[in-house]
């Protein structure tokens, strides 16, 4: 908490250079071009030719054939295989083996009962060259291997269970492509426990953030409890986010009495909606999660400008002074958010103590304070 250092760390060298997809793939051709025998016990062939971003296999990263074989190889660093990019992989001949190449802590990315894919560590693929006769190839492995293993260790500790020895911080995650891995996997518990979760970035600085949402008491899933954690750009640690958030039915757009019913909400549970209600709930059911949460300063701002005006017309009907554009930062209710139809409080998290088990915890139970707090007739 204490710290004001900036917690990402830039990349050096090798870790600049494969901390990047499409760098890794151009190590992997040229390790494979100045020696293809490290394939065959991958592959079960030893390639003539590797090709990158074939335009004849989808694009793939790395079209790896002989005259009678061919695989795709496709390499994956903190972004997804999307559905529609898999179809398509997926509708090439049988005969094409598929890979997915990424970090370890990936591998759930492929589901076991999918014959069509196989999953290679890249630690495990790249290594593979560690022992080759050409030199610069064994050099170039060796120097790889040791940043992706530190990248697998970071990830597997941060994930690992609170009483594991493995364990270790959210605040080691010094890349924000570490971060994100990180995030997709806590997105996967929480949509496990049966909530609606997204991992993603924020829309301003591209920063790692895990949001969750839990329905109110009346069922309707646009009308929702949020929890969210955002790191920090400029000091290690982050915030947890905690509030209402509403959304339109599919095929709606944004109403005047969908803003005033989440507004009336909000308004109802400020008490609820704040750092100091739900450290005191923490303190009580879950010390060890108190203590990672902390603010020194009001954990809401003071309201400012005409909120008036943008529950009636939206903010893109309440353009303020000379036609400029509003937007939270002109226009606040007393309740950080994003547009108009989200309230929430902020707490600062001490990722020098947290796990990424303790981060889904929290969440979780920030939810539950929502929930036991809603007003018993929801001010809707």
């Amino acid at each position: 908490m204490k710290k004001n250092k900036n917690p990402w760390i830039p990349n050096r060298g090798i870790g600049r250079l494969v901390s990047q997809e499409t760098n890794i793939s151009d190590v992997i051709q040229e390790l494979t071009d100045r020696d293809a025998s490290p394939w065959l016990g991958l592959i079960g062939f030893v390639p003539e030719n590797i090709s990158r971003e074939a335009k004849g296999a989808n694009n793939a990263d790395l079209l790896v054939t002989s005259a009678t074989n061919s695989a795709i190889v496709e390499v994956k660093l903190g972004h997804f295989l999307s559905e529609d990019q898999q179809a398509k992989y997926e509708k090439l001949p049988e005969k094409i083996q598929l890979f997915m190449a990424a970090l370890q802590s990936d591998s759930k990315r492929i589901d076991p009962l999918d014959a069509r894919w196989q999953f290679i560590s890249l630690g495990e693929l790249i290594g593979c060259w560690t022992e080759s006769q050409d030199e610069f190839a064994r050099l170039l492995a060796e120097r790889t291997v040791a940043v992706i293993h530190d990248w697998d260790e970071k990830i597997s500790g941060v994930l690992a269970p609170s009483d594991s020895d493995e364990r270790m911080p959210v605040e080691v995650l010094n890349q924000k492509f570490l971060a994100r891995i990180v995030t997709r996997r806590m997105a996967e518990k929480l949509i496990g426990m049966g909530l609606q979760a997204f991992a993603g970035t924020t829309s301003g600085g591209g920063l790692p953030l895990i949001q969750a949402w839990s329905p109110m008491r009346n069922g309707n899933l646009g009308q929702r409890f949020i929890a969210e954690v955002r790191w920090w750009e400029s000091k290690p640690g982050g915030e947890l986010r905690i509030g209402v958030d509403f959304k339109p039915e599919t095929g709606e757009k944004e109403s005047e009495s969908l803003r005033r019913a989440a507004y009336a909400l909000a308004r109802s549970m400020e008490e609820d909606i704040d750092f100091g209600s739900l450290h005191a709930k923490l303190q009580i059911e879950n010390s060890r999660l108190a203590d990672l949460i902390y603010r020194t300063k009001p954990s809401r701002p003071k309201p400012k400008g005409d909120w008036e005006l943008v529950l009636t017309h939206g903010f893109a009907g309440s353009a303020l002074e000379g036609g400029r554009r509003n937007s939270r930062r002109q226009t606040n209710p007393g309740f950080y958010g994003d547009g108009a139809l989200r309230f929430q409080a902020i707490a600062s998290i001490d990722f020098s103590n947290a796990s990424a088990g303790d981060l889904v915890e929290l969440i979780c139970m920030s939810l539950k304070h929502l929930r036991d707090s809603e007003p018993k007739i929801a001010a809707l």
